[in-house]
Parts: C-alpha cells; structure tokens; sequence
C-alpha cells in the first residue's frame, strides 16, 4: 500500500440474526422522520470508535486487545432513545455493566499505546440518522410504541474490530479482527 493509506476502524459487538431482525421492524416502525436508516446488516454495538489510522499503527491495536480479559456475558436490548434530533437508537435493558465493562477494560488497553480514554460513552445501536423531523407527534407516538420491546436473552462470547468503508449507498464493515471472551 502507499503511505498515505488509512483504515477507518472501529470495535464492536455484533448482533444475532434474529435480533437484527427484530430491531429492523422497530426501525420500520419509526414515523414522522426524514433521514437515513441503518441498514440491517449494519447493526451494531460500538465499544469503541478509534477512527483513521495506518496499517502499521493498526497491527499494534490488533495485539494490544489481545489483553482484554473478560468473561462471556449476556445482554437484553430495549428502551428506544434519540440524541438530540439526529440519531434514535435502541439501548441496553439488561447487561449495561458488563458493556461498560467491556469499554473499560478495551479503553485501558489501548491507553497504553496512546490512544484517549472514551468519558461519555453510552452503548447503543444506532438505527436512524434523523434529517428532519416532519412530524413531531406521530415521531414521539411511534417511539413510546416501540418502547414496549425487550429483546431476549442475546450472548455476548466476542467482538471484532471492524473497517469502516464510506461509501454513497451507505457503510460497508468488515471485520479484520475476531476476540474471544472467556
């Protein structure tokens, strides 16, 4: 590659099947909102966003994570939420500690390497990037209506480091690295 060639890269948690297809109906369901839907195939929970970084820079990540240790945990995800009037996402009903957990244990590993701790970080899926809101009503109904799911009981026994490719019809991920929880 030449020089000037970077990743986009990120850490995450991947869903079930069966869970990314119950939240794309909650997604469908969402009214009264102009924007850009996550895709399905792109649900995720984001552990840790590192952004723009080099191929040789990326391999020390790659080895550093290898020290997170942490025991396999179980999740529920429900309570939808927005930030702002930009992104509605749904959230974690149980299991919070453990994914904070997780954070930490990934964000003191890559502390080492000089990579900035996260302070504000609040694990959820993002499902949509909101434009504009054409309808405040039927938007706010259409959230407390899905409010009402909990998922069932979702393992979480890895995560993975994903690629970031940016492209007009939306993010492609890759993962380029798979971990194990114990």
């Amino acid at each position: 590659f030449c020089n000037n060639f970077v990743m986009r890269i990120f850490i995450a948690i991947d869903l079930p099947e069966r869970i990314k297809d119950e939240i794309e109906k909650i997604r469908k369901g969402l009214r009264g909102i102009y924007g850009k839907p996550v895709e399905k195939e792109n649900f995720h929970i984001t552990l840790k966003f590192i952004g723009d970084v080099q191929p040789n820079i990326f391999e020390k990540k790659k080895e550093e994570i290898k020290n997170v240790k942490k025991n396999k945990f179980s999740i529920k995800i429900g309570n939808i939420g927005t930030f702002g009037d930009r992104v509605v996402w749904i959230g974690i009903y149980e299991g919070y500690e453990d994914i904070i957990n997780l954070h930490n244990l990934i964000d003191e590993q890559l502390y080492k390497i000089k990579i900035d701790k996260d302070y504000n970080f609040t694990p959820h899926i993002t499902l949509y990037r909101i434009k504009e809101i054409l309808n405040k009503k039927e938007f706010r109904e259409s959230i407390e209506k899905l409010s009402k799911y909990i998922s069932d009981d979702i393992l979480i026994d890895r995560f993975y480091i994903k690629q970031s490719i940016l492209r007009p019809e939306g993010p492609l991920y890759i993962n380029m690295a798979e971990y194990k929880l114990l």
